[in-house]
């Protein structure tokens, strides 16, 4: 192994950084926007770290000792992820069933460094990551440092080998080296932007050690060149000051000013991110300035010392506490404190001794020849308290294996499943109901106004088109059973472009013609300009309705109904379908994953459909067939018009609108949800 190289108190502190953007993400403190940069963070750091211990050892010794690498790695990361994964098994086994459902899933992936990949390959689709995820989830970057440290010596020790033999010097391998990692880096850099369509979900390009690679490598390049004395090691004291303070100053505006969940990350905001991390540890590498005093101060060296800790238990607890939904303050505070002290407690029992090399020392205990009493006693402490932990160790395996094995699941995918299902049946109703309006063929040229037309006539004359995602899949029945006559696409995990697109179809492609579009393909991926595109396509009289989203697992929710109450602001004949407002405070409503929705929810979204739409339609002059009516047209319109000019009749008309009084208009929502 090569010589100690030099500790830089400054790099704790860029760790404690990095932590406290990612638990304040977590958290969903509004401060930081993109706090999961952290991890971009925590990865040039890791590539610069270890690839200057491995440039030093293969320069002096000729070769990397492979093995006594891989086991330190082993040492630093896996007690820690597996005492945390156990206890976290054994809590939610007896707390929430969910969370112990999808930990028992990613248990081994986490374990073993391949969850990225796991989570990639086996997400059986969008459901199972809906609602409170996996509290492994996080250890995807885990698993990506895990691999590059498993792939990256190898290419360094084979490069150094081919350099050798062609009788390369010093200057040259560092060139070599520099140039191989600049390569490979500038490819993911590329397999990220290429990969990434804003149309799908963004998980494999943001999980793909392919394509977050970049940001350990560009750290390895950093040590390589500092290594080799491609860059200066001590500017002068005001670059040093203006570097460092200019990378940290923009690094921290991105995280806070940008949305996490804008395309600008995967097209180049990641790489961007990346460039500014490797430059502030350069800059805190070399003179002292302001900034590496202020990075060294104790506080953050101690979150520092202990960030490893902090990043691998925060997650799991923020998620048995308050499900990854933004709680109060208080909540919050329990949430960080919980996490500092089990952080502090895996430190100092786990991570530490087993760092340093409490294993192999009582190891040699056990195996050498005591050559005085007090060796024999210390020989047969260390025996007994290794068989104390073994046996320990023995009993926790046999009881973590019944817990995963015997302990009752609740399975997202029996849920899924069923959703499923039903997302097939109502896809049929959705063909059926096409092909019933094309059978009718063209409609009477005899119209009648929404304005004439009682409550029930209203909902059963119109023609409108509901385009929408998985919530919408729970309301097709009611949706139907109110609007008899329209049309309500909808699909599991629809994207809003994928929303936009089936619209296009529907109007360039199946010709539909109908009084209005209800657009409720918004909780699945923030918005981007679609609505301005949806509004264009229907044309500037249609109206237009647009759902707020109740996602509260996703980053965007409150972006998104932003922006959709905005839009409906300034558009004319665009309104508003405010589900978030009505399911605030109903759990009721609401399956396990806080989003989909049970029977009582169904309804009462249906509810709030019919009361927008029923709003609009009494107030605007819309023309519809009367054809589409079963009552009989001309009856309809004669007692309306009479009703407007007779006084006497105005308590019959009033009763189509009033609730207690219209039984059959309530029964399809409100008696269910009261």
């Amino acid at each position: 192994m090569g010589k100690k190289r030099r500790y830089i108190t400054g790099l704790d502190g860029i760790r404690a950084i990095a932590v406290i953007m990612v638990l304040s993400y977590h958290l969903k403190l509004s401060l930081f926007k993109s706090g999961f940069l952290g991890v971009t963070v925590f990865f040039v750091l890791s590539g610069y770290l270890i690839t200057g211990i491995l440039i030093s050892e293969v320069e002096e010794e000729g070769t990397i000792d492979l093995k006594n690498f891989w086991l330190r790695r082993i040492r630093r990361l896996v007690p820690a992820v597996m005492s945390m994964a156990v206890v976290i098994i054994f809590v939610s086994a007896v707390v929430n069933r969910v969370i112990f459902t999808k930990g028992c899933k990613d248990f081994l992936a986490s374990v073993l460094g391949f969850n990225n990949w796991w989570q990639i390959f086996n997400k059986v689709s969008y459901f199972e990551a809906a609602g409170v995820p996996s509290p492994f989830t996080h250890c995807w970057s885990l698993a990506i440092e895990t691999q590059f440290y498993l792939i990256y010596p190898l290419i360094l020790l084979g490069i150094y080998k081919l350099a050798k033999s062609r009788g390369e010097g010093r200057v040259k391998r560092g060139l070599l080296f520099a140039g191989v990692t600049l390569l490979l880096a500038l490819i993911s850099v590329i397999l990220m932007i290429v990969l990434f369509d804003p149309q799908k979900d963004a998980s494999r390009v943001y999980y793909g050690t392919d394509t977050r690679a970049f940001s350990l490598l560009f750290g390895a390049l950093l040590a390589i060149m500092w290594e080799y004395r491609m860059v200066p090691r001590r500017l002068s004291a005001s670059v040093n000051m203006v570097l460092g303070s200019v990378s940290f100053a923009a690094l921290l505006v991105m995280t806070i000013a940008i949305n996490g969940s804008s395309n600008f990350w995967y097209r180049g905001g990641q790489f961007v991110g990346t460039i500014l991390t490797v430059l502030m540890v350069y800059a805190v590498s070399g003179r002292k300035t302001w900034l590496s005093r202020f990075l060294s101060n104790p506080v953050l060296k101690w979150i520092g010392d202990r960030s490893y800790s902090l990043y691998l238990w925060h997650y799991p607890i923020i998620l048995l506490i308050s499900k990854g939904i933004k709680a109060s303050w208080w909540i919050t505070l329990i949430e960080i404190v919980l996490s500092v002290v089990l952080a502090e407690l895996s430190y100092r029992f786990i991570e530490t001794p087993i760092r340093h090399g409490i294993i192999g020392e009582y190891l040699n205990i056990l195996r050498s020849r005591p050559r005085s009493r007090q060796e024999k006693k210390r020989q047969v402490q260390v025996a007994r308290r290794s068989l104390k932990v073994m046996a320990g160790t023995f009993v926790l395996t046999v009881s973590l294996i019944l817990c995963m094995v015997f302990v009752p699941k609740k399975n997202a995918l029996d849920i899924l499943q069923k959703r499923e299902a039903k997302a097939k049946e109502t896809g049929k109703m959705t063909e059926e109901q096409l092909a019933k309006q094309k059978a009718n063929g063209s409609e009477s040229d005899d119209t009648i106004c929404t304005a004439d037309l009682t409550d029930d006539e209203i909902l059963e004359g119109l023609n409108l088109l509901l385009i929408g995602d998985s919530i919408a899949v729970d309301v097709t029945d009611d949706f139907y059973e109110i609007f008899p006559n329209s049309v309500s696409d909808t699909k599991i995990g629809r994207i809003t472009s994928l929303g936009k697109q089936v619209l296009d179809s529907y109007i360039d492609e199946k010709k539909w013609e109908g009084e209005g579009v209800i657009f409720a393909s918004l909780s699945n991926s923030p918005i981007n300009g679609e609505l301005e595109d949806i509004r264009e396509k229907i044309g500037k009289d249609m109206p237009l309705f647009l759902t707020t989203v109740r996602i509260p697992h996703d980053t965007f929710e409150d972006e998104s109904n932003s922006k959709i109450k905005k839009f409906v602001e300034e558009n004319d004949h665009t309104y508003l379908i405010d589900w978030y407002a009505a399911s605030e405070g109903h759990d009721e409503y609401f399956d396990a994953d806080d989003t989909h929705l049970l029977s009582a929810g169904a309804k009462a979204y249906a509810k709030c459909v019919k009361e927008a739409v029923l709003d609009v339609y009494k107030k605007e002059n819309i023309e519809i067939p009367k054809s589409r009516l079963s009552s009989g047209t001309d009856t309809s319109k004669d007692s309306s018009n009479d009703s407007s000019t007779d006084p006497s009749t105005d308590s019959s008309n009033d009763s189509s609108t009033d609730p207690s009084m219209d039984s059959s208009n309530d029964s399809s929502a409100d008696t269910s949800t009261e």
